[in-house]
């Protein structure tokens, strides 16, 4: 026996649970990216601002994750502009995405669709939703299976460029031993 089909508004109330995890599993991939940025002095000066990055990404929105994200992908160099410790190792570290401005044009824009999507979704866009219309709920459904395929993209990309940093620091680590 086939089982019963799920009705429309089951699907549709399905699909948006679906899009708002995946939602969360952007910001949150998006608030780890968050932390990359330039850091230049001495190792004590260079932990706390890891530290105080971390406790700020933890309060980021998705539209701050996306903006730090962006902006610390594309920032120059730090000039080095303090004097190096002579009792102290100075280093410097930056992060940055090779890319055509098109292309970095192109991903800022679908995040930013995407913020806006999300705000619309999750502040009030369902609220007047006509749930017991099947016709309405099939559109619905259709819409947020194109949305999460755009955060499927996104966060594919994020998680790539998050992991591998992982790793990299992981070898650096280990060759350090």
């Amino acid at each position: 026996m086939s089982e019963p089909a799920v009705p429309p508004k089951d699907e549709a109330l399905q699909a948006v649970g679906r899009t708002v995890v995946n939602f969360q599993r952007l910001e949150h991939n998006l608030k780890l990216a968050a932390r990359l940025g330039p850091l230049a002095g001495t190792l004590p000066r260079i932990q706390r601002v890891v530290e105080k990055r971390i406790a700020q990404s933890e309060t980021m929105t998705l539209g701050q994750a996306i903006q730090a994200w962006l902006t610390d992908t594309v920032s120059e160099s730090p000039a080095s502009s303090h004097t190096p410790d002579l009792f102290d190792v100075t280093m410097q570290m930056t992060f940055s995405l090779s890319a055509d401005a098109e292309s970095h044009s192109a991903h800022a824009a679908a995040l930013k669709a995407l913020r806006e999507t999300r705000n619309d979704l999750i502040h009030g866009g369902l609220v007047h939703f006509a749930w017991d219309s099947p016709d309405e709920c099939r559109r619905l459904l259709t819409k947020l299976d194109e949305v999460n395929e755009a955060i499927r993209l996104e966060l594919n990309f994020i998680t790539a460029v998050v992991k591998a940093l992982g790793a990299s620091r992981a070898e650096a680590l280990e060759e350090a031993r």
